[in-house]
This record gives C-alpha cells, structure tokens and sequence, in this order.
C-alpha cells in the first residue's frame, strides 16, 4: 500500500473541487440537454428526485425516439454483439505468415470474447449505456475491473456527472477523480475483505455514525493517477499463474479512495493498476476543451424549437376542436356549460338569432405539421436516423445494393468510430490482456516469438478491427479483384496467359479476410506452395500415365489393323 497522509488527501479533494468549478457552465448545458432528451436521468447539476423523473414541458418526444436508434447504429457498426468485432494479429510483419502465430491469435481471440460476453461480465450493459451517453452528451466512461473470483473481467459504465479526468495531449489519462456514494456497511465490508480495519483508517466521528446507522451514505473519491517512469521502473512485480509460469510485469497507475464525509478526509485504501481502469472517450473532439460536441448538443435548437412548434400547433388544434365562443358585450352567460346534451338557455335572441359564435381560426394546424415534419428531419439527421434505417426501405435490394449503402454508412460512420477505437477500445482491450495474463487464462502453448515479446514488456498481439467501416475498405480491395479478374477473362481471348498474372493465393486470402472469414481457415502460404507442388506431381505422374495407356492402345491398335489386314488379304 502507498503511504499518504491527510494533507494529501486535501490536496487531491482541493484540485478536484477545482475541477468541479471550471465545468461548471458546462454542465448547466449538459442539465438542459438531460430534461430534453432523457428526463428520468436528468440529475447533472439536481439531485435526484422521484417525482422529477419527468419532464411536464415536453411536447415532441422526437429527440427521445431517435435516441435509441442512435444508440443501435452504434452498437451494430462497432460493438455487434452477435458476431466478432476485432481480431487479434501478429505485431510484427515477419510473424504474419507464420502458421503458429495466427493459429494462437486466433484462439486468443475467441477466449477473449467469451471472457467478454459471459453473463456477470456485464459488458453488454455497460457498452450500450456508453452508447447512450454519446448520443446525449457525447461521453462515456468505462471502469474495467477484475472479477472478485478471478474469472476475467467486469465492466461498468460510470455516469459522466461523478467523473472528473485530467488528460495527456494523446488523450489518455493522466489523473482522474470518481465521485462514489456507498452506505457505511458496504465501505466496511470492502475494507475488511481486503484485510484493513474500517476503525483504524476513518475518522472516529465517521465510525460513530456508521455503527449509529449502518446504511448512512458516505462520499468517497477514487483517484486512478499515473506513475512517473523511474516509479515504473521501481515497481516490476513477478507474478505466479496457476499453471506454474512466472511473469514479471510492471505498476503503471496508483490509486487512492479517500473518504471526504464530514469536513474528515481520510485514505481509507491505496493500491496500483497495470494497465488503467478508466477509459475516457469522446464522440467529437473538441479543438479548446477536453470534453465533447454530441448529436444533442448538435441539435438542442431543433429541439428546442420543436417544442414551441408542437405546443403551437396542440393549441389551434384544440381552438379548431373546442373554439373560444363570441358573444355581445351585454350579454350574460355566467357560468355557462357548453358541454354535450346541455340546454344553454338565453343563447338565442328573440327572432332566433345565434347570440353565441364560436372563433373561426382557420385550419393553421397545416402549417404547424409541415414545420414539425421539416424540424423532425434535422433532429433525426442528427442521431444518424437515416443511417440506422437504411437498409429498412420499401422494397427488396440487390446483393450490389447492399453492399454500396453498407459502403456508404461506413464512410460516414467512420468520421466518429474511429476515435472511439482509438480512446475506448484499444485501452479497454490491453486491460482486458493484462487482467487475463495475469489471471493465468491465455490460451496455453503460446509461440516462443510472442512469449519473447510479451517477456519484454513489448505488444505481443495488434487489434484489427472488423465493424462496417473497416469491412468496407477492405470489400474495396475484394471488390478491385473481382473486377480486375473479370476484365482479364475478355483479355485472356487475346492473350492465354493472362491468368499467369495474378497471385491466385493473395488475391483469395484478401476476399477471405473482406468477407469476415477466420484466417486460421485457410493454410499459409508455405503449406499452400507444398500442397501445390504435391498437386503438380500428382498431375504430371497423371498426365504421364495417360500418355503411356495412350501409347499404348496405338501401338496395340496398329497390330490388330496390320493382323486384319492380313486376314483380309490372305497372307497369313
């Protein structure tokens, strides 16, 4: 444990009440958005409140429903949940073909995807409220822990108003503050189940109160920071695996949880990470901030206008159904019901005349839907709606069609995807590595190449990713190689050896790799150039043998004619 006395624990709860201060216009902003877009969760800068879970000002719920398929488009382009979305490659060119090396990637691979998708993983949960946050802030955060058996990984999604991070240029994190509401009994036991004593280490006011009640709340802070390198340097640890194997591996990040209740801040656990538990990612950089644009910020005028539209239009709507009523300034109609069946009497004067008219407004309900429709568009071109629903028009679609609006979505997708790659789900894959490499559950027989590799502290394993963005730069290439090998069918007429010019092996290994296919499915090239010379031999040892038999069934041919000949003729 990391030693810090009470002035520390000030100073990290000074330079986070700093923080809080600086964001502070920020998230007026991000409230406004909350009670537009998702009133249940609209507690940025409020605290929570049952009866507030909704949002009485709202007229149009466009914002809400588009929301959701916002939400899908994104889980289905980079996160799809029924299929593999990365890979695991070889770091260095010269392992590429080497059959081991992929075949042990591959199996990587699927280990880390079940680790990933088991049932109290909870990574499906956590990436979809990711999603959310994206599309309403354009934020998320991810905690990745180890499971408290031993077996993988946990995720959870932490609500961006608790989280406070300070950031390298790259991006990546350099401190971050978590603000976390416990009861008294949880923080005890958690204490206690990592062999600390809650009495010793908290303040004796804060103890009263907790064995006064066991579930009051307490305010604590988590503060993930990293190391310098000469304190990584200092911290390499080597570390037994159930199978026998030792490795040695290095504390990168430090944390502290600091109690902040009642003016009385103390350290009540400290400790290190190998790899960072938080992953900060951004939908939209921004060029002068560390946080981000998103599609509601984008769209919180269209919002907002829409909402007077709708109220406008429910109001002539409800003139045109329940009019006001006309009447003469001497007229008296106290108390007057016009409701159904009534009798309204004095409404008519003595020749019969209507002394009552309702307003004639006009039919203005027209106008008010076709701005509706127009501001409905612009919100949803805002969530991607166009994107999500592409492939759900009318009529049916060609394998080509297809194909070109999967190219099309993937374009525009990638302007946003990529950064998430790079800031979600490239760290969150190394923690994910590092807990299962130290949890003993890689695949077993890993390569001398990648074991010398990860020995070294070097990547021994480079993500590629396969959602619809990069499916489609490489249909691009597959797509090069059809069309190349058509137009070299018409050429070959001309010319028979044409086909000679193409490498039949890369080109189909590039078509394999576009359609999704494992690429442990196909052997490698050296096993490929040895099953093609067998065929060869194969052919030739054929093509000679045939030659013989037809050598042959010519030589026994022209006897049998020379003997008949001789029949015939007579000369025996």
């Amino acid at each position: 444990m990391f030693e810090i006395n009470k002035e520390q624990a000030q100073e990290y709860i000074k330079d986070l009440g700093k923080l809080e201060n600086n964001r502070k216009p920020l998230e007026s902003v991000w409230q406004t958005i909350m009670e537009m877009i998702d009133p249940a969760n609209a507690f940025i800068t409020k605290k929570y409140a049952a009866k507030k879970v909704w949002n009485e000002k709202i007229y149009s719920t466009t914002a809400q429903r588009a929301l959701p398929k916002f939400v899908a488009a994104l889980q289905s382009t980079v996160t799809p949940n029924n299929q593999r979305w990365h890979r695991f490659t070889a770091p260095l060119n010269s392992l590429k073909d080497n059959q081991k090396v992929t075949s042990w990637l591959e199996r990587l691979t699927d280990a880390v995807f079940e680790m990933r998708y088991r049932p109290n993983a909870g990574f499906n949960k956590a990436i979809i409220k990711t999603w959310r946050g994206y599309g309403k802030l354009g934020l998320g955060v991810m905690f990745v822990d180890e499971d408290r058996d031993g077996d993988g990984a946990t995720y959870e999604s932490v609500n961006i108003k608790d989280f406070y991070p300070v950031l390298y240029k790259d991006g990546t994190i350099k401190t971050c503050y978590r603000k976390v509401v416990k009861s008294g009994w949880v923080v005890c036991e958690t204490l206690r189940n990592k062999g600390i004593e809650p009495e010793k280490v908290m303040p004796s006011e804060v103890y009263d109160k907790i064995k006064a009640n066991k579930f009051c709340e307490l305010s604590l802070i988590h503060v993930v920071s990293k190391l310098s390198r000469d304190e990584v340097e200092k911290s390499k640890l080597v570390i037994k695996n159930p199978d026998g194997a030792q490795i040695v591996t290095k504390f990168r990040y430090k944390s502290y949880l600091i109690l902040n209740d009642i003016n009385k801040p103390a350290v009540l656990d400290s400790g290190k990470f190998f790899t960072c538990p938080y992953m900060f990612t951004r939908y939209q950089e921004l060029d002068y901030d560390i946080y981000s644009n998103s599609p509601s910020l984008e769209a919180l005028p269209d919002i907002k206008m829409l909402q007077r539209i709708r109220k406008s239009t429910i109001e002539a709507a409800e003139k045109q159904v329940d009019p006001p009523l006309l009447a003469r300034n001497d007229a008296a109609f106290g108390g007057l019901m016009p409701v159904a069946g009534a009798i309204m009497a004095g409404t008519l004067d003595s020749e019969g005349r209507e002394m009552l008219k309702p307003l004639q407004t006009g039919d203005n309900t027209r106008l008010g839907v076709e701005m509706e429709e127009l501001v409905n568009k612009g919100i949803e071109d805002f969530y991607l709606v166009p994107l999500y629903m592409m492939y759900y028009q009318e009529g049916k679609m060609t394998a080509t069609e297809i194909n070109q609006r999967a190219f099309e979505r993937a374009m525009i997708m990638s302007i946003n995807v990529f950064p998430i790659e790079n800031e979600l789900l490239d760290p969150m894959v190394a923690r994910e590595l590092d807990i299962m490499r130290r949890q003993g559950k890689l695949p077993d027989k890993m390569p001398e190449e990648l074991k010398r590799l990860m020995d070294s502290d070097e990547p021994y394993a480079s993500i590629q990713y396969e959602g619809e963005q990069h499916k489609a730069q490489e249909l691009i290439k597959a797509n090069g190689i059809a069309m190349t090998m058509q137009a070299a069918v018409g050429l070959s007429n001309f010319d028979r050896h044409i086909p000679l010019a193409f490498k039949g092996y890369k080109c189909l290994t590039t078509i394999a790799s576009a359609n999704g296919m494992p690429a442990d499915h196909l052997v490698d090239g050296d096993e490929y150039e040895e099953l093609s010379q067998q065929q060869a031999d194969i052919d030739n040892a054929a093509a000679q043998a045939a030659a013989i038999d037809n050598a042959a069934a010519n030589v026994a041919g022209d006897v049998s004619a020379r003997f008949d000949n001789r029949l015939a003729s007579g000369n025996y």
